[in-house]
């Protein structure tokens, strides 16, 4: 069960041996927190020094109430609140305190933002260009245009709108898909009851049951509550603080000292939301539900308002250039056509579809196309896309941060290996766990069953004797967080009089402590596999006793393996005389023989390597960012490379070759692996030196001990490094919301925490990397086809103002009319709407993308201007041919069409050239549906001079047949032009699209 309450303190339920003496709380690597300064009650504690930040002083307030609970005895926790009992609330109190409280539902269940979608998807500088130019066209009684402007606009928001409402849906589905009962105790007609809820009705003052039930369902808390009593408990924190293993949680029976100070995170009475039940059970009264829980105060977080991502920033660039070009061109068109043809009306007109011209009118819809086919793509892998711009961000991603515990592991705690004092191989610690796992009768641990399920799994029959039949239990010493221990006493026979084997495991230092003596693994054969374990006498004879030495040896064993990022039980045992009617109890765990130990990882997940490596090729860094032990992290971090060379060098997008060779010498050169490491306490000293920080942020690669705050700061410093870069962040806990937020792309999975999954963009129904891989590519696809059309039409459009520039000053008459050039350009941005079907050249999937105004300025200016003197040379045709010089002649219409059909096939042919830097056709060939869209836009270009009525109303008339012999000229070399052209462009620039 998820604890969904932030608050819980619990008791046991069954008579054990209770705590005499309260352990100080450990500093946490997440959160140091205040308590209340009620000196009566609980302890006070200072304030801090300087002034808070707002998460800061959110945090103090949330752990002042808490301490004002968690630091006194069970015993007066209930005279704190008038109407809180042991015994339970009353149905009448219970009703008073959810009107008060409201219902306990997670901050992550809000309804539907339908107006907010609407209007994100509205609110797209392309959309606002457009209908600021529509308006214009409209003022100025120009019907056609601004019917085809709105059009787009409405086309390009209703597709976004829909396929992201269709996303949110299916999100919330997810969210709202579990309907979770909880057993609390009520007072019902003056006498105590247990009965069964809807968590959502928890209130605070409830005292709630939690347990592992049967078929191990685990119990999920949505509120804070501080434990009444206790049995064995243990809960798992790995949403809140990344680390896997449980930690125990039991009562408090006497105050907290005043120099104690309460750490959110750390303590050993407090369950929060978003923790679960891991072992035991307990009984907990509840503190805070809903919005006053420690993932409500991150949610307010989430709240504000989101910053610019990498696509957004590039959009508004990109708009700001079209407009600023819009502006200068066409009040130069204006004065010139005004001053030429002293027609000063047509001139504004002309201007206004000049603006219109240099204007992609598609760019709304191509880019709404782009990612909704790729939106399509990726939900073929299993994935949800919140949020369109999503995709774009995926393709610019140059840093990947993932969380460890789920995303790169598997979040399961399994048996590594089984080994020695000495740290060598060995099957009799595991094989002794294991029948202590087996036989005992409380919860099993995640321990407990990762041990049982190594042996069950077995495949080469090593554990034969471990798992036959016969094996019988005489006594049990349960595991209690005081001792962290647990034994048993178990034999081959069920009858008195023979000799029995007392196993105890547990904490390293507790199980050594009662140790007298060291098993001696005799040879090499016993050293892999073990004897049977009933053959084995554990004795004088077989052990040799424990010095001082040895035992620091064992510890030093001990400590290298936890440096490996380990997790450590001991295994000791010693033989007893088994008696009638015999029991055990904690005085029998002493003169016991060292085994050795059983050592626990969560292994990685079977695609996380391969995926690491396809993300390594198309050049994202991974980083890890968990709340986890950096040991743990290291390991994690060494078995999948991310210390290698190739991931060290991978952040970079577009390397110049110095660069490369430059990236080549560090890779030879030593990495030392601590240099790469940082820690959140590490992080909290260098927040002074902005520099300091922004320094360790770049180098390092492992940042472990992190709190969500922490892990928010790490996220922001690596977009704004680098000049600036595009970041995702994979994650799928509570403390994983905050920087899931602030990332370009935030990732989360359909398991993880709510506020996880409502803070990201992209939901995985698969936890799996090598889907983020795919979408990397995919979204490097949609980014590509976008910039292709981008630099195709503003190029084409600033070559044909260029032209009618010229015209303007030289041509008595206009070469074409604006409804003749708002046709053309209709033309051309339909034959590219096929754009987000079109293949992508392998090579410009290696690195990064991103929208770049400067790139996009560059191509417009360099390869536009191109186009006029193929322009010209039609206006020559014209004139010195047809002979068209006056405006009154009759054959003005002849000019224009000549003009309309010269440019039409021109930038539709002129497609396969741009679409690529390879040669087109040879090389590199366009996808099916752009040859045969551009092929059947081009015979409409043709037709529409011989369409009656169509050409009647484009006052447009046939040219003859001679001048399709020019037009082939034309076209053959304007393609070799431009194909001259993207050469010296490329080797200039080093890039294309």
């Amino acid at each position: 069960m998820r604890i969904s309450y932030d608050a819980i303190f619990a008791s046991r339920l069954l008579p054990t041996r209770f705590r005499a003496i309260v352990k100080s709380e450990k500093q946490g690597p997440d959160i140091s927190s205040r308590s209340s300064d009620n000196p009566d009650l609980h302890p006070s504690t200072a304030k801090p020094s300087a002034a808070p930040d707002s998460h800061e002083t959110q945090e103090d307030e949330l752990t002042a109430r808490l301490a004002r609970f968690a630091q006194v005895p069970v015993s007066t926790i209930f005279q704190l609140e008038p109407g809180w009992s042991p015994d339970g609330l009353s149905e009448e109190a219970a009703s008073e305190a959810l009107k008060k409280h409201g219902l306990n539902i997670p901050v992550s269940e809000r309804p539907l933002a339908a107006l907010l979608v609407l209007w994100t998807a509205i609110w797209n500088p392309f959309n606002v260009l457009l209908t600021i130019l529509a308006c214009v066209n409209i003022a100025t009684q120009d019907v056609a245009t601004f019917v085809v402007m709105i059009t787009m606009v409405v086309a390009s928001t209703g597709l976004r709108y829909w396929q992201e409402m269709k996303s949110m849906v299916q999100a919330l589905k997810l969210v709202k898909s579990i309907v979770t009962r909880v057993r609390v105790v009520r007072r019902v007609n003056s006498r105590s009851e247990e009965i069964e809820i809807d968590q959502r009705h928890v209130v605070p003052g409830d005292v709630i049951t939690v347990a592992i039930p049967i078929f191990q369902v685990v119990t999920c808390f949505r509120e804070i509550v501080c434990i009444i009593s206790s049995e064995a408990l243990t809960v798992a924190q790995a949403s809140l603080t990344g680390e896997l293993m449980p930690v125990d949680k039991d009562v408090r029976l006497t105050a907290a000292a005043d120099s104690i100070t309460l750490h959110l995170l750390n303590n050993e009475n407090v369950c929060l939301a978003g923790t679960s039940v891991a072992a035991g059970n307990a009984r907990a009264v509840v503190i805070s539900t809903a919005k006053d829980t420690y993932m409500a105060a991150i949610a307010k977080e989430l709240n504000k308002k989101r910053p610019e991502n990498a696509i957004q920033m590039g959009i508004r660039k990109v708009s700001y250039v079209l407009l600023g070009f819009m502006l200068v061109m066409a009040p130069i068109v204006l004065i010139v056509q005004g001053t030429v043809s002293h027609n000063w009306k047509d001139a504004v007109m002309f201007a206004i579809a000049i603006a219109v011209g240099i204007t992609p009118e598609m760019l709304p819809m191509i880019v709404t196309s782009n990612l909704a086919l790729s939106a399509v793509r990726i939900a073929r892998q299993h994935v949800i896309v919140k949020r369109f711009d999503a995709i774009q961000n995926l393709g610019a991603v140059s840093v990947l941060c993932s969380d460890k515990t789920g995303t790169l592991t598997a979040d399961l705690v399994r048996v590594s290996k089984s080994v020695t004092s000495k740290d060598e191989l060995s099957d009799l610690p595991v094989r002794l766990a294991f029948l202590n796992s087996l036989l005992q009768t409380g919860s099993r641990s995640p321990i407990d069953r990762a041990i049982v399920d190594y042996v069950h799994e077995d495949e080469k029959g090593s554990f034969g004797d471990a798992q036959q039949d016969g094996w019988h239990k005489h006594g049990e010493v349960p595991f209690d967080s005081t001792r962290r221990l647990l034994s048993i006493l178990a034999s081959r026979s069920s009858v008195a009089g023979g000799e029995a084997l007392l196993i105890t495991k547990g904490a390293v230092e507790e199980v050594l402590e009662r140790c007298i003596s060291a098993y001696k693994h005799d040879n090499s054969t016993e050293l892999v596999q073990a004897p049977a374990v009933f053959d084995i006498k554990f004795g004088p004879s077989s052990s040799t006793p424990l010095t001082e030495a040895d035992r620091l040896l064992i510890l030093d064993s001990a400590k290298r393996l936890n440096e490996d990022g380990l997790r450590l039980i001991a295994v000791a045992c010693r033989n007893a005389p088994l008696k009638m009617g015999m029991t055990i109890n904690t005085e029998d765990e002493e003169d016991l023989i060292f085994v050795g130990f059983v050592a626990f990882l969560d292994p990685l997940k079977p695609d996380a390597a391969q995926a690491i490596k396809d993300l390594t090729k198309l050049r994202v860094q991974v980083r890890i960012l968990t709340g986890d032990a950096p040991a743990v992290a290291a390991k994690v971090a060494r078995d999948l490379g991310l210390f290698g060379p190739a991931n060290l060098s991978s952040a970079t997008s577009q390397r110049s070759p110095k660069d490369e060779e430059a990236g080549s010498d560090t890779a030879s050169s030593p990495v030392d692996e601590g240099d790469l490491i940082i820690t959140g306490p590490q992080l909290a000293e260098l927040t002074k030196d902005r520099d300091s920080f922004a320094e360790a942020i770049e180098r390092a690669v492992i940042f472990a001990k992190l709190s969500p705050y922490q892990k928010l700061e790490v996220v922001k410093a690596l977009r704004a490094g680098g000049g600036g870069r595009a970041v995702a962040f994979l994650g799928d806990g509570v403390n994983d919301a905050l920087a899931i937020r602030a990332a370009d792309v935030g990732i989360s999975v359909d398991s993880g925490m709510e506020i996880a999954k409502e803070a990201a963009d992209v939901i995985l129904l698969e936890k799996s990397l090598g889907v983020v891989a795919r979408g990397v590519v995919e979204g490097r696809i949609t980014l590509l086809n976008t910039v292709k059309y981008i630099k195709m039409a503003c190029s084409s459009n600033f070559g044909n103002v260029f032209s009618v520039l010229i015209a303007s000053a030289w041509l008595p008459y206009q070469p074409m009319l604006p409804l003749q050039l708002l046709v053309q350009n209709l033309l051309y941005d339909f034959s590219q709407a096929s754009i987000p079907w079109d293949n992508v050249d392998p090579e410009y999937l290696e690195g990064p993308r991103t929208w770049s105004a400067k790139s996009i300025v560059r191509f417009m200016v360099c390869l536009g201007p191109f186009s006029s003197p193929f322009d010209i040379t039609t206006y020559c045709i014209n004139w010195f041919h047809y002979g068209i010089r006056t405006l009154d002649s009759p054959l003005v219409p002849r000019a224009q069409t000549n003009w309309f059909l010269e440019g039409s096939l021109t930038q539709l042919f002129i497609i396969q050239f741009l679409r690529t830097g390879k040669v087109p056709f040879i090389q590199s060939r366009a996808s099916l549906p752009v040859v045969i869209v551009t092929f059947g836009v081009a015979c409409i270009a043709m037709a529409i001079p011989y369409i009656p009525k169509v050409n009647t109303a484009l006052q447009m008339m046939p040219p003859e047949p001679m001048f399709y012999a020019y037009l082939v000229g034309i076209i053959a070399a304007y393609a070799t032009v431009i194909h001259f052209v993207k050469i010296l462009y490329q080797m200039a620039f080093k890039e294309w699209l």
